[in-house]
């Protein structure tokens, strides 16, 4: 009899876990699409929309590359480890698609490190990755500005390697639809498979 007691508080915890696993599936944003990616409406003035940055001190818009999927990364070009590993995989996803689908698509690599990322050293540095990829930049204000545009956080960390600084970041992948409207968030543990898949989706 004594273990009655137990075995309903076992009982309780379990169906707490089971309704609080339904409350956050049926609260969660409708536009969640799959485990490996979530959709986000664009409303204007409050996530997403139009930017404007430079590459070799010439203006780059969103809206320059209207009827293209906009793949989107914010890194910097002195990143150890996380830029080269999410810009691989991004690279990867891309050798994945057809000639034709390629062609309806603009990857760019935002550096949130102006200071260190101008002119030719962030050109080279995404192109190192894919031919496609485009690397941008722009003032510190400019670049704070599209990072809240899109959710994404980096900061400044202080560091005793020769860099002198290290940049924590977001390490998000955007894609952003044709007509600049949509956005999907890939994570950083995505694969190949999944930019591929995320970028066909937004070609349909």
């Amino acid at each position: 009899m004594k273990k009655t007691p137990l075995l309903v508080a076992a009982l309780a915890f379990v169906v707490g876990i089971v309704a609080a696993q339904y409350l956050l599936s049926t609260n969660a944003s409708p536009t969640a699409t799959s485990s490996d990616s979530t959709r986000v409406p664009v409303i204007t003035g409050k996530f997403g929309g139009d930017f404007t940055l430079t590459q070799a001190d010439k203006p780059v818009h969103l809206n320059d590359f209207q009827d293209k999927v906009v793949v989107v990364y914010f890194g910097y070009s002195s990143c150890p480890d996380i830029c080269p590993t999410s810009l691989a995989t991004i690279s990867a996803g891309l050798k994945t698609l057809t000639a034709e689908e390629l062609a309806q698509v603009q990857p760019i690599f935002i550096s949130v490190d102006p200071e260190r990322d101008g002119g030719d050293t962030l050109m080279n540095y995404a192109k190192h990755f894919h031919p496609n990829l485009i690397g941008i930049t722009g003032t510190a204000a400019e670049v704070q500005q599209v990072a809240q545009q899109y959710g994404a956080f980096y900061a400044k960390v202080s560091s005793n390697s020769a860099m002198g600084y290290l940049v924590d970041h977001t390490s998000n992948t955007y894609l952003i639809s044709k007509a600049g409207k949509f956005v999907t968030i890939l994570p950083h543990d995505m694969t190949p498979a999944t930019v591929a898949a995320g970028i066909r989706q937004e070609l349909q």
